[in-house]
C-alpha cells in the first residue's frame, strides 16, 4: 500500500492528474476482478467473514483470501505505474543517447519498446477520427457490423504500421546509422547530484532488501493474512515510501538549491 500510495503521487507529478485518475480507473477494475477470483478459489484459510450455501454449492468468504487478494492487486497496479512513469521519464532521446555509444541497435529496441503502446494508440486515435468523417463508427451499430469496422480499422492500423517501419528503415539506411558514432542534439552531463541520488536510491534498495531478508512486513503463508497492519511494518512503510519517492524529493532539493 506504501508503495502504490508512493507510486500514485509520483505519477500524478509526472503524468498529470488526468492521465493518473484515468490508470486508477482501470486499476479500480482489475483489483476488482483480482478479488473475486481469490476469494473464489481460497475459501479453506479461516477466519470465515461470510458464509453461503445454496443446494451443493458452498461459498465461504475467506478474510485471509481477501486481504492477500487486495496485497496482490495492488503489487500488480504498481508495476503498471512504474512502468508509465518510466515510458514518461526515459524519453526516446535519453534512451538513445545512454545506449547508442554502446549498441546503437539495442538502443534503437529498448526506444521502440518503451514507445511501442503510446505509438499504437495514439496512431489509432488519428485513424479513428478520420474514419469518423467517412461515417465509419466502430460505437454504433449491430455486433456484425461493429465487428467488421472494427476488423477495417485494425487493417489500416497494421498496414500503415508497416509502411511506417519501412519508411523508419529507409531513413536510418541513408544517414548511416551504426556505422559510426552518431551526433547528438543535446548533450546530457554527468553531475555530483546524480552520482549522490543513484547513492541514495542504492542505499534504499539495500535497506528494502535488507527489511525482507529480516521478514519484516512479510508473512510465509496466505493463512497468516489475519491483520491489516502490524508493528513490524512500520519500516518496509518507511523505506519502501521513501525509495518511492526519491524522484520528488530529489527534484524539490534541486529545484529549491537552483532558487
Amino acid at each position: 500500500m506504501a508503495e502504490f500510495i508512493a507510486l500514485t503521487i509520483t505519477a500524478t507529478y509526472y503524468l498529470g492528474g488526468q492521465k493518473t485518475a484515468r490508470q486508477l480507473k482501470y486499476a479500480v477494475s482489475f483489483l476488482l476482478m483480482i478479488l473475486f477470483f481469490n476469494t473464489l478459489l481460497n475459501q479453506k484459510f479461516p477466519p470465515i467473514l461470510w458464509h453461503f450455501k445454496w443446494g451443493i454449492l458452498t461459498f465461504k468468504f475467506s478474510y485471509p483470501a481477501f486481504l492477500y487478494g487486495i496485497a496482490m492487486a495492488i503489487v500488480l497496479i504498481a508495476m503498471l505505474f512504474v512502468f508509465s512513469v518510466l515510458n514518461a521519464v526515459l524519453t526516446p532521446s535519453k534512451l538513445i543517447y545512454v545506449f547508442s555509444p554502446i549498441a546503437p541497435r539495442l538502443a534503437v529496441l529498448v526506444t521502440i519498446s518503451f514507445t511501442l503502446v503510446t505509438s499504437f494508440t495514439d496512431r489509432l486515435k488519428r485513424i479513428l477520427r478520420l474514419q469518423k468523417t467517412r461515417n465509419v463508427d466502430v460505437v454504433n451499430g449491430s455486433l456484425k457490423t461493429r465487428t467488421q469496422k472494427t476488423l477495417h480499422i485494425f487493417e489500416i492500423l497494421l498496414q500503415d504500421a508497416l509502411s511506417s517501419a519501412m519508411e523508419t528503415a529507409n531513413l536510418m539506411d541513408a544517414r548511416g546509422f551504426g556505422a559510426a558514432k552518431r551526433t547528438h542534439y543535446r548533450s546530457y552531463h554527468w553531475q555530483f547530484s546524480d552520482l549522490l541520488f543513484i547513492t541514495i536510491a542504492t542505499v534504499m534498495l539495500v535497506a528494502t532488501i535488507g527489511v525482507r531478508i529480516l521478514s519484516m512486513g512479510t508473512s510465509r503463508s496466505v493463512a497468516n493474512f489475519t491483520t491489516i497492519f502490524t508493528p513490524g511494518d512500520t519500516w518496509p512503510i518507511v523505506v519502501t515510501a521513501l525509495l518511492f519517492l526519491l524522484p520528488l524529493i530529489s527534484e524539490g532539493v534541486y529545484r529549491s538549491c537552483k532558487n
